[in-house]
């Protein structure tokens, strides 16, 4: 995530590639997240599979929050310029950047929650 940086310089390819590392730093956090509950590999080790693990053992808000950021993540790596050039941003890049940030700041408040559970494993063990 701290890698992840949207500068007030950003061009549209740099905001994009920030949401994407941003949401692959939440999935680490997951997945490790699930390893310290005992879920086997093979049922966090995709996207869809983690995701529904998460809303499993964590919440059903866990899940649908996580499912957004990734489809976000998906949009940002995968959509044609209609994600950038749509509404809400038609083109704007200040705008973009500014959503991008607030989007980055719910994954990072997110990420920070499965963090600490992480920690609390570890120092237990």
């Amino acid at each position: 995530m701290e890698t992840a940086e949207i500068r007030d310089d950003s061009d549209e390819f740099q905001v994009r590639n920030a949401l994407s590392r941003s949401y692959y730093g939440l999935f680490h956090a997951c997945h490790a997240w699930l390893a310290t509950n005992n879920v086997p590999f093979r049922r966090r080790s995709q996207h869809e599979t983690l995701i529904k693990e998460i809303g499993d053992r964590r919440g059903r808000e866990f899940g649908k929050r996580l499912e957004g950021f990734w489809l976000l993540r998906k949009q940002a790596d995968y959509d044609r310029p209609e994600f950038f050039a749509a509404k809400p941003f038609q083109g704007d890049l200040d705008k973009f950047r500014l959503s991008a940030r607030g989007d980055q700041g719910r994954m990072a408040v997110e990420l920070d929650s499965y963090v600490s559970d992480i920690e609390s494993f570890m120092e237990s063990q």
